[in-house]
Parts: C-alpha cells; sequence; structure tokens
C-alpha cells in the first residue's frame, strides 16, 4: 500500500506542475487602463534652464571660463606700463589725500586697497618715475615684479592680474632698499 501511496502523491505533484506549467509566460501583460494611448510630452518652457558654463560644486554659482594669461610681448608692455602709471599716482606727495587716493586707489588689488588706505601722500619720499619700468620676474603669467626707477631710488612694484582679459593691478610698491 506504501507503494501505492507515494506513487499517487508523485501523480498528484507531476498534475500540479503541469498546471502551473501551462500558463503562457510570453504573453504581456495588459496594460493599466490608467496608461493614456499616447506619451506625453513635457513642456519644456515650465523648467529653469541649465546654466552655460560649469558649476562651483560649494557655491552653486556658474564660473565662466577665462582666457588664460601668456607672457607676449603685448602682456610685458602692459604690465610696465601699469607699473609705471601706478608709481606715478603713487609718487605724489603735493597732493590732497582724497586726490591722491581718487587716483591710486583704481590701480590697486582690493588687498593693496586696504593696506595703502591709510598712507599720507606728504610722507612720501618719491616725486617722479626718472626712468622706464624693468621687469625682474615673470615665472607667472599672472603675477610680475617690475622695478621703477625714481628720483627718491628705485621701487618694486608686484602685480596681478586675473586672467587674459584683466588689467593688471598693484599688489605692493616697495623701495629697493627695503625689500632687500
Amino acid at each position: 500500500m506504501r507503494g501505492k501511496a507515494i506513487g499517487g502523491v508523485a501523480v498528484v505533484a507531476a498534475l500540479v506542475l503541469a498546471g502551473c506549467a501551462g500558463q503562457d509566460e510570453g504573453a504581456p501583460p495588459a496594460p493599466p487602463s490608467s496608461t493614456p494611448a499616447t506619451p506625453v510630452t513635457p513642456d519644456l518652457d515650465q523648467f529653469t534652464p541649465p546654466p552655460s558654463g560649469l558649476v562651483d560644486e560649494d557655491t552653486g554659482e556658474t564660473i565662466t571660463p577665462q582666457p588664460v594669461p601668456e607672457w607676449d610681448e603685448t602682456s610685458r608692455q602692459s604690465v610696465v606700463a601699469a607699473a609705471e602709471t601706478a608709481m606715478r599716482a603713487f609718487a605724489r606727495p603735493d597732493l590732497d589725500y582724497e586726490t591722491w587716493w581718487a587716483e591710486l586707489e583704481p590701480l590697486l588689488t582690493p588687498q593693496a586697497a586696504e593696506d595703502y588706505a591709510y598712507v599720507d601722500p606728504a610722507n612720501i619720499p618719491v616725486r617722479e618715475v626718472t626712468g622706464q619700468g624693468t621687469i625682474i620676474d615673470d615665472t607667472s603669467a599672472y603675477v610680475a615684479q617690475v622695478e621703477v626707477p625714481t628720483d627718491a631710488g628705485r621701487y618694486w612694484l608686484i602685480l596681478n592680474r586675473q586672467d587674459a582679459d584683466a588689467p593688471w593691478l598693484v599688489s605692493r610698491i616697495t623701495p629697493v632698499e627695503q625689500a632687500d
């Protein structure tokens, strides 16, 4: 009897498995009734357009690439001219402070403007530029050191620029004797 019971269980199991295998697995599921027949295109005008340029991950501000400066003849001439112009604006001890500062301040970096804001022009020993400036350090296309001769001796000016299109601005004006 035991053999018939095992055989019966095997027949029942085979029938159950055959019933499961009989379902059509290749048929696609029926689409839900809420799905529209044609796809809907979103209204793109409702979205903010992506920024052009790079986005700073820390601030979220858009960064536009700036031209990289190179040391060419134009750059060399412009840094010397900027140094001479700044030295001429600096070397005017006979001016009142307001006039002196109004003409010097735009030629300075923001940090230099803070540093030189309390200088009394009457204490400046220089009265005139006596020759052409000379580049004495140009290891970076962003920073240069220019020596300018004056009636009170030679001065070293350090100038910076942010990119190829930015103006050269003075960050330091120092008598050579004090710089050594």
